[in-house]
């Protein structure tokens, strides 16, 4: 059996976001087959309960924590993150450029001693990470140990993306532009495999990374709810917070410029889940249609009788809300920059794309009940076929058997 030490600071648990869902579908799938071992860093106390419920989950899970030094914290924070955790203020700070304005991840001492503390006691050979905020980590581990990097999302491409929706000035952000690039490709360079979830991302960076394998992940079964195709339909659903950039883009532009001059043709309203601040709540406060429910524990009552919509027009990654989606047998209306590992040019009949104030009226006035409930079985046989466990498990199993010293 493989022995894996995971290097994350993104929770696993609960599976409230598509980071957590990423890291969860292969910790629980296989839980049989690789010995996990967990080294992460919490922001404060409050979340070592969500390090229990994860233990409860896996009672044979390594978990060992460190929390992040206070004054540290508030400090970054501060710098980097201003109010994006806050659900109570007023203002949210969605603008990567500011968000991600320094590419140094300003590791903690005491962390990085507890990561080679752990690599000792453990007897480590492989280590994994996950996520940029642990890219450079990689050099504070013994040489000789094999380095796994998992590209959830690349940051350059990820701001390249974003840049025109910033409104910072342009000097400003191709500093952060052109140091970041720098930055992520050399980090990249010290490890030894990169997995990543797409061929695109995969060709972005082959030339900067000795080696580079795709292996996606799918949806965890303990987050998969619907087992039928609902048969009628009442209303439209958002998912994600607006800390997320993408999302604060993509559901601003589908709110202004299709949702609300078109409201009268609109079948159904729109629900939005997630942490929204209270100013861009009250910018729709008089439309009965636009109905915010805020952060919710589960989103398993918002999957009946809907339609998901995904107006994403940057970023980059899998598109977990889709996958959810399709695993639920939840029919799918998606930007196709939204959409991206979700289809193929020549398979796309699972899933109905919109670009445009015009195609989106189009769809939602010739759709039917029937169609619906059509598209939502397209949706799951896709994702059946395409996402299939069994595959994605044993992809990732040969990885680390090819890794191994």
């Amino acid at each position: 059996m493989e022995k894996i030490l995971l290097i994350s600071k993104a929770l696993y648990y609960p599976l409230g976001a598509g980071s957590r869902i990423a890291q969860y579908y292969f910790l629980d799938g296989l839980k049989n087959d690789v010995e996990y071992v967990i080294c992460t860093q919490l922001p404060d106390k409050s979340h070592i309960k969500n390090i229990a419920e994860l233990q409860k989950l896996q009672p044979n899970l390594k978990i060992y924590y460190d929390i992040k030094n206070k004054r540290e914290f508030k400090k970054i924070a501060k710098t980097f993150f201003g109010s994006i955790y806050n659900r109570y203020f007023k203002k949210i700070i969605s603008d990567d450029f500011i968000i991600n304005s320094s590419p140094d991840n300003r590791q903690d001492i005491q962390y990085v001693k507890l990561i080679n503390d752990v690599i000792e006691k453990e007897d480590i050979k492989q280590v994994q990470f996950e996520f940029y905020h642990t890219l450079d980590l990689s050099y504070a581990i013994p040489q000789k140990i094999k380095k796994i990097f998992i590209l959830h999302e690349m940051r350059y491409k990820r701001l390249l993306l974003g840049y025109d929706s910033s409104n910072l000035p342009i000097s400003y952000k191709n500093l952060v532009l052109g140091k970041t690039e720098v930055v992520e490709k050399a980090f990249l360079k010290n490890m030894d495999i990169v997995v990543v979830f797409n061929e695109d991302d995969a060709e972005h960076i082959k030339d900067c990374c000795p080696k580079v394998v795709v292996s996606p992940f799918g949806i965890p079964d303990e987050i998969i709810y619907k087992t039928h195709t609902s048969t009628s339909f009442n209303s439209f659903f958002f998912v994600g917070p607006e800390y997320h950039n993408p999302n604060a883009v993509g559901l601003s532009w589908f709110l202004d410029t299709i949702f609300v001059p078109n409201i009268d043709k609109m079948p159904f309203p729109v629900v939005i889940i997630g942490i929204w601040s209270r100013k861009f709540r009250e910018k729709y406060k008089a439309y009965p249609k636009i109905i915010f429910k805020g952060y919710q524990e589960t989103i398993e009552p918002f999957f009946e009788n809907s339609v998901l919509i995904n107006p994403i027009l940057t970023g980059s990654g899998i598109r977990t809300k889709v996958l959810h989606a399709f695993a639920n047998k939840v029919p799918v209306l998606s930007t196709r920059f939204g959409a991206e590992c979700c289809f193929m040019e020549d398979d796309c009949s699972h899933i109905v794309f919109f670009d445009s104030v015009d195609e989106f009226c189009s769809i939602v006035s010739n759709y039917s009940d029937k169609r619906w409930t059509q598209l939502a079985q397209a949706g799951f046989d896709y994702y059946d076929r395409k996402f299939n466990k069994q595959t994605l498990l044993e992809k990732r199993i040969k990885i680390y058997s090819e890794s191994k010293i």
